[in-house]
């Protein structure tokens, strides 16, 4: 009901979200070792409350279709991996940025796997 009335699928935005964020914690280190910014600039409030959305999102989409749909743990699984994996990443202020970038890919891969495990496709008679 709440993804027809805004129409917006909450797998698809919890895959950007995850998406962008690990963009984001690849493309800082980076720009640090480059010079282009300071470790000061980064604001660790940003970070988590980005975290927060896609646990929002992650919740509402991955719970839902669990229930309703398709009953395999496998999603949220990957999912509460994911956001500790990000959680712990986080915490450690960008010295083990590869926990950020693994915990954003596999809460994608899980919105990628509950969205094809809610939607199978339809068999085709010839």
């Amino acid at each position: 009901m709440i993804s027809r009335f805004f129409g917006l699928n909450f797998d698809f935005a919890g895959a950007i979200t995850a998406s962008l964020c690990a963009v984001h914690c690849t493309l800082f280190p980076i720009f640090l070792s480059l010079g282009l910014t300071t470790n000061t600039t980064h604001n660790h409030t940003f970070d988590f409350v980005m975290m927060s959305i896609g646990v929002l999102i992650a919740g509402y989409s991955l719970v839902k279709d669990y229930i309703k749909s398709h009953k395999n743990p496998m999603p949220l699984f990957l999912a509460l991996v994911g956001f500790i994996t990000l959680f712990i990443g986080i915490e450690t202020h960008g010295d083990l940025f590869i926990l950020n970038i693994l915990g954003g890919l596999l809460i994608v891969i899980s919105h990628l796997i509950n969205w094809r495990l809610s939607h199978p496709r339809i068999a085709v008679k010839s």
